[in-house]
């Protein structure tokens, strides 16, 4: 199966996925961010179509991960954020797996707010 046709196949899932991973972000995460990322964790070998899409969307930051401050946050968002961190340990872009490398090599700007995580 070629390449278009796959993708063609994937999109109502891919639209899936980026859409709950919205919803379980939050406001600050874009379609065409989320899309791209969801494409880099389901497809790596489709890196660079990732990237073109990245580049497309015009990311106005500088690509790579940056944290939220968390004291500029509503009282709601903080408890919804926290609910969130006790039951799965980590944000939702950090349960994708990607290290942030690859979201930085993508040309992707990700706003996470989860704990940092070491890098070795």
């Amino acid at each position: 199966m070629n390449m278009r046709t796959r993708r063609w196949l994937l999109a109502p899932s891919r639209q899936w996925r980026t859409r709950r991973l919205m919803k379980q972000h939050g406001p600050s995460l874009a379609y065409p961010t989320a899309w791209a990322l969801i494409a880099l964790r389901h497809a790596p070998n489709e890196f660079f179509f990732a990237q073109q899409a990245a580049r497309e969307a015009g990311t106005v930051d500088a690509p790579g991960v940056l944290y939220d401050d968390w004291s500029t946050l509503s009282g709601t968002e903080r408890v919804r954020r926290d609910r969130w961190l006790q039951r799965r340990q980590v944000s939702p872009i950090q349960r994708l797996g990607l290290t942030e490398e690859v979201i930085e090599r993508a040309g992707l700007s990700v706003i996470d707010w989860g704990r940092r995580t070491e890098q070795s």
